[in-house]
């Protein structure tokens, strides 16, 4: 045994473990390169690389990172009154200079913009989320309004060509996108205190109350033929510039308006002056996390908004908006927990215990190999997910690959299913995933100082609650994939598509373990079944899918270049039941397919958990994880 030190540790001296600083997020991450590698032509991929790089340098850069702990540090508030007691013309609510850089920069690399830039064809949607994707976790939330600002232009460009050329709402989505510091965001508010859901209950009503000719102003934005009033619950976009909203019209229905926050009004002193567009804030939300983002309770009394769509067409106005933000949101989630995996590999690197290294101690390789192999099968969920958009978006262009929807009836079932699955599994994927990362630095893990964004992990962990409420629970998710099923022809035909899917795998044994789990689970969820009873089962339908369905996507992406680390992943998600997508699925689909052999457990098994979280060979060197057993050796 070494001699020890009796030089007593100060406040300033002894042991201080030292971090390095985090590494590029984009060139660092071998899965995000391998789905771009795959879902990108090679000459694309090499266009848009450079632009990615920079992102994922900028991400984890001294500048970002203090923007991050100001916005932090320096949380929202509302004034709402002066210092003689007078109401402001508008409720002002007051951000940092950090929170409001966030969204220039966010901008400026093209989170929203990139999607609607047709350059990229149908390759623009993967473009844009692998730019959202290490964009995410360094925003401070602001992904958030740039989420709900990216399907609000979604919904527009759908319109758009429907309007007059200088409609002001061309005018809207050209902010929207705007990659200067001119760009907008716009909130999507929907919550009520009847429910998120259930918007059915919404007790916000229009009225049609078109201004006079006479009356109309330059304001044209704030002058739409609607008058709004009520209360939305929840709005997380509370700074933006406009909002699409949901209102009951005359008819009980449902329909979809797009409103300004603010107008322009001419004041006493016959000086124009900006005033609320008939919104209050009631009150900011406390909230566990994402406090930097400022989520409000507000009043409606007479909001001037735009019809966007169809008279009592609202949700279906609104639908691609919710499809959007889903997507949104599982980036969000999913790159949070990379961002997590990140950090505790630097602590592991940087840490020994039991006078070895941590990074090699076997049961925590075989940790974060684990945590590698669920993230692998979670981000496959997502670009695939993303890929299928692109075919909607793009009908005309065939897609490239043998395992997408053949035509657009296929893909828009498939697109359907996948927005509630890859959103609702990898949501709860990721709050495991993130307290795994956070529990393996230990006590310094639980720490949340605000001003160190860098390491901090219990923020990432308060942030990553969110994701499985917002934009759909659950329950909500797996409900909605269920009934979705139900319908018409909808399972026949994911069924067919699924079924083709799997008959591309070559590998024997991965083939046959997923031929027969995706049988076991057809057999469960057949049209014969009582629906309160599939219903009742829709957790288990939904993971027991998405777990079928990444370990498809694992083997294939495997199988494109026989990557050792990739055909082991997927060997492990498929035949020894290990990454997996958590508890709710049925267990008698769920399982390790192929017996333990003495691969599982040799030797081979830890030098392959070595490649998979480090991506290097194990060292020679000889790391037990216990005094016990290391001294036991050398005798």
């Amino acid at each position: 045994m070494a001699a020890q030190s009796r030089v007593p540790a100060t406040a300033e001296s002894g042991t201080l473990t030292q971090l390095g600083p985090l590494p590029n997020t984009y060139t660092s991450d071998i899965s995000l390169q391998r789905m771009l590698g795959w879902y990108l032509p090679a000459e694309t991929l090499k266009l848009i690389e450079p632009h990615l790089s920079q992102l994922g340098k900028e991400a984890v850069s001294p500048q970002v990172f203090a923007w991050n702990t100001d916005a932090e540090t320096n949380l929202p508030y509302v004034k709402k009154y002066n210092v003689w007691g007078q109401r402001y013309a508008y409720d002002r609510l007051i951000t940092t200079d950090g929170w409001k850089q966030l969204g220039k920069w966010g901008a400026k690399h093209g989170v929203v913009s990139l999607g609607y830039d047709h350059t990229y064809g149908v390759y623009r949607r993967t473009i844009q989320y692998a730019a959202v994707y290490l964009y995410a976790p360094s925003s401070a939330m602001y992904r958030c309004p740039m989420s709900m600002s990216d399907g609000a232009a979604l919904v527009l460009s759908q319109r758009l060509k429907d309007l007059p050329n200088d409609h002001i709402l061309h005018t809207v989505f050209r902010k929207l996108t705007s990659r200067g510091h001119d760009y907008w965001t716009s909130g999507q508010w929907m919550t009520e205190r009847a429910g998120g859901s259930d918007v059915q209950n919404t007790e916000t009503w229009a009225t049609y109350a078109p201004l006079p000719q006479e009356s109309k102003t330059s304001d044209v934005l704030a002058e739409g033929d609607y008058l709004i009033s009520g209360f939305k619950f929840f709005s997380s976009a509370t700074d933006a510039n406009v909002a699409f909203l949901l209102a009951k019209t005359d008819s009980g229905k449902l329909s979809t308006f797009i409103a300004p926050l603010r107008k322009t009004s001419v004041g006493a002193d016959g000086k124009p002056e900006e005033v609320s567009n008939g919104v209050r804030i009631h009150r900011l939300k406390n909230k566990l996390g994402t406090k930097e983002l400022p989520t409000a309770e507000l009043e409606l009394k007479g909001m001037r908004a735009h019809l966007v769509g169809d008279l009592d067409q609202g949700i279906v106005t609104i639908a691609p908006l919710l499809n959007t933000t889903r997507i949104q949101t599982l980036l969000g989630t999913l790159s949070t927990w990379r961002r997590a995996i990140s950090i505790t590999k630097n602590f592991a690197k940087s840490r020994t215990t039991v006078g070895e290294p941590l990074w090699l101690i076997p049961m925590h390789l075989r940790l974060l190999a684990d945590v590698e192999v669920k993230h692998r099968g979670a981000i496959n969920l997502a670009f695939f997910t993303i890929a299928v958009m692109g075919l909607i978006e793009n009908p005309s262009s065939p897609a490239r690959h043998a395992h997408m929807p053949r035509d657009l009836t296929e893909a828009k079932v498939v697109f359907r299913v996948l927005t509630a699955t890859s959103k609702g599994v990898v949501s709860k994927m990721s709050m495991v995933g993130v307290q795994e990362c956070q529990e393996a630095m230990g006590g310094v893990g639980y720490i949340d100082e605000p001003d160190e964004p860098e390491f901090n992990i219990s923020r990432l962990l308060r942030s990553a609650a969110v994701y499985p409420i917002w934009e759909g629970t659950t329950n909500v998710l797996a409900s909605e994939l269920v009934r979705f099923l139900m319908k018409g022809d909808n399972l026949p035909i994911l069924s067919g598509w699924l079924g083709r899917v799997v008959s591309l795998i070559r590998t024997p044994s991965l083939a046959g373990a997923l031929k027969q789990a995706l049988a076991s689970f057809l057999s469960r969820v057949t049209s014969s079944r009582p629906q309160a009873a599939l219903l009742a089962d829709a957790r288990r339908v939904m993971f027991t899918f998405a777990w079928i369905l990444a370990g498809v996507l694992l083997t294939l992406d495997a199988e494109r270049d026989e990557d050792e680390v990739a055909m082991e992943i997927a060997r492990r998600w498929v035949l020894l039941g290990e990454g997996g997508v958590g508890e709710f699925v049925y267990r008698d689909i769920v399982k390790p397919y192929q017996c333990f052999d003495s691969t599982s457990g040799s030797d081979e098994h830890t030098r392959l958990d070595c490649k998979i979280a480090w991506g290097v060979e194990l060292p020679a060197k000889i790391v037990f994880g216990h005094r016990s057993l290391s001294e036991s050796s050398k005798l």
